[in-house]
């Protein structure tokens, strides 16, 4: 039986790193010599896990308690494997896991937002999969990369999102305009759709990674690369989202918009189309909001490359092999795609397997935007690794600044691309 300790407040939470965890080389050498918070088994000892009976796992999930799909989930697992978990919830979770490496105190499986985990693993807090034993090689290329440091896999994901297209099918109609499919078209519908107090297109455009999370699209989309944040194909996204503000075709509150703001514009029928996620569905439809989506097109058009969010399950490095093993067996169950199933539902969730995605599709044809969107996303960390905070601070400082019109969009990025290559 699940025991749930929860700490902190319920949120509304999107898949986004709310913070860049800043101390995690301090956690590096502890890491190496780690016992596990609770054990029927001796640290450093061998096996295959079968005397292993609890295990510890901490998550984000405040607002998801035993009767929810999470807590079915981890309760079927329970029966599976015949292990009791203790499970921690608290929103704090990643900086939790730093202090309790730092005592020696770690539990045996993670949830991690996958921006996360590539730096989590270059310290040694957490065990690769060839080494834990956890196969999650059937798991798409591009979702399974997000957890990829120096060849090897880091955990599974427990299914993931990523960013779309909202429309307002109402006023689309009444503009005879179809969805647009590439940035000619899309550039075209904004200033058409921009009638009024009306603004034809909301973004989240806030100095947060909330901000680079909502343009990564675009720059993706128009072929930059995060190594070279001031490349023409990058200077050109930034010049698209600055004339939309500067032309009024977008608020200038976007600027200091989280993506609950936007989705709320939307909803109030002041922005006829916006940038946001799986995450705000329900809430849409539970207001009667008359919307479609599709994804996000690339210059050229084709689904332009999203940033993935979403989760992974992580075994955590305890010096154990057997409790490893048994956290590993925990976390194979809990991704094998039918018992994954109604957590993915009830999260507006893509599974991370290619041909379950296509099925969700043809089970709810609302989600075939979302597959099509996540089959493109990539993850943020898969270019640079660790690395992907200290540039996604300089991208969304050059975003600020261009929209603001304090620079130039040139100006901005080149300052960026010298900030991080310093």
């Amino acid at each position: 039986m699940i025991t749930l300790f929860q700490r902190g407040n319920t949120v509304n939470r999107s898949p986004l790193s709310r913070r860049t965890t800043t101390a995690l080389a301090v956690a590096a050498a502890a890491a190496l010599g780690l016992s596990a918070c609770s054990g029927a088994s001796t640290p450093g000892s061998g096996g295959d896990g079968a005397d292993v009976t609890s295990l510890a796992l901490w998550d984000g999930w405040t607002q998801y308690d035993a009767d929810s799909p999470w807590g079915q989930l981890l309760a079927s697992c329970e029966a599976e494997t015949g292990v009791t978990v203790e499970r921690t919830s608290d929103q704090a979770t990643p900086d939790n896991l730093l202090q309790a490496a730092s005592s020696g105190e770690v539990p045996d499986l993670v949830v991690l937002d996958n921006p996360l985990v590539a730096q989590f693993a270059e310290t040694g807090i957490l065990v690769d999969n060839e080494t834990s034993g956890l196969d999650a090689s059937a798991q798409s290329e591009n979702i399974a990369a997000a957890a990829q440091v120096d060849g090897q896999t880091y955990g599974a994901s427990v299914g993931s999102n990523t960013l779309a297209l909202f429309y307002n099918t109402e006023m689309l109609a009444a503009a005879g305009l179809q969805p647009p499919t590439d940035w000619a078209e899309l550039q075209a519908a904004v200033a058409a759709l921009t009638q009024g107090d009306v603004k034809g297109i909301a973004f989240s455009a806030v100095n947060t990674e909330e901000g680079s999370f909502q343009f990564e699209p675009f720059f993706w989309g128009a072929g930059a690369d995060l190594a070279q944040l001031d490349s023409p194909e990058a200077v050109e996204a930034l010049t698209l989202w600055t004339d939309w503000i500067q032309s009024g075709q977008a608020s200038q509150a976007n600027l200091n918009a989280n993506q609950q703001d936007v989705r709320d514009q939307f909803m109030a029928g002041t922005a006829a189309m916006m940038v946001n996620g799986t995450w705000q569905l329900n809430t849409l439809d539970e207001a009667g909001t008359p919307y479609a989506v599709v994804p996000l097109p690339a210059v050229d058009g084709g689904a332009a490359p999203g940033p993935l969010g979403g989760e992974f399950i992580e075994v955590v490095a305890s010096g154990d092999d057997a409790r490893q093993a048994k956290a590993a067996e925990f976390a194979g169950c809990i991704i094998e795609p039918t018992n994954l199933s109604a957590w993915t539902t009830g999260q507006s969730y893509i599974q991370p397997y290619a041909d379950a995605a296509e099925q969700q599709a043809v089970d709810n044809p609302a989600l075939v935007p979302w597959v099509e969107a996540v089959g493109a996303a990539r993850g943020r960390t898969a270019e640079l690794g660790a690395g992907y905070p200290d540039v996604s601070r300089a991208l969304w400082t050059a975003m600020q600044e261009a929209l603001t019109g304090s620079k130039t969009p040139q100006q901005a990025l080149t300052d960026a691309q010298a900030s991080v290559s310093s």
